[in-house]
């Protein structure tokens, strides 16, 4: 395998439910298995900001909306800096569990603002690719092992609306999680080979 300059940043987006944290592991496998030299990180991280968002998400239900907007992006800055960048640039690929889109989705869509979000998180690049899992809200809710501050199919359903957007305009590229897994992880492959040239293939 040729050795690459510079590495590549593939993050997974889609609400809570949606088989993120599945698939992007899977990834992650397969590249290691392919030997491509890789990281896995997720959002929020647990450095300085993200464990304040984490603290707030499990104990805080009412924070609002544009403070925890503003603690991801912060926290977005440290994890590119301090994470992303340096290995982007010793040529690994970064998976990435949630990034720049889940604020984007999340936070603009439950503020009616997606603009304001975007502009909040300009200092970070955008990934190279970013694959958004697509799954209908109350799907997701019966999926969901675990309880957290977005239970509300209705909230979902204005976060999922600015996912389609970002979608619509190309900035995130869409499976359909409804499908079995097994088949999620084929076209998330497919994608994967087919947008950054690589040949993931048994």
């Amino acid at each position: 395998m040729a050795d690459r300059k510079k590495g590549l940043h593939i993050s997974f987006e889609g609400i809570d439910g949606s088989g993120k944290t599945t698939v992007s592991t899977n990834l992650y496998l397969k590249l290691r298995e392919k030997g491509y030299p890789c990281f896995y990180t997720v959002e929020p991280t647990f450095m300085r900001v993200g464990a304040l968002i984490r603290l707030h998400a499990s104990r805080i239900r009412n924070a609002p909306q544009y403070y925890l907007a503003l603690l991801f992006a912060a926290d977005r800055v440290e994890h590119y800096e301090r994470i992303i960048r340096k290995r982007l640039e010793k040529g690994y690929f970064v998976i990435s569990d949630r990034y720049v889109h889940s604020s984007i989705a999340y936070q603009g869509g439950l503020l009616n603002d997606p603009e304001w979000v975007r502009i909040i998180n300009n200092r970070v690049p955008p990934p190279d690719l970013a694959i958004y899992l697509d799954i209908d809200p109350e799907n997701a809710l019966r999926r969901k092992k675990v309880s957290g501050p977005f239970e509300d199919a209705s909230l979902l359903k204005k976060i999922r609306r600015v996912y389609m957007e970002l979608v619509e305009n190309g900035e995130l590229v869409m499976v359909n999680a409804e499908k079995p897994l097994e088949e999620v992880l084929g076209e998330v492959t497919k994608i994967v080979e087919s947008r950054l040239n690589l040949d993931l293939s048994s």
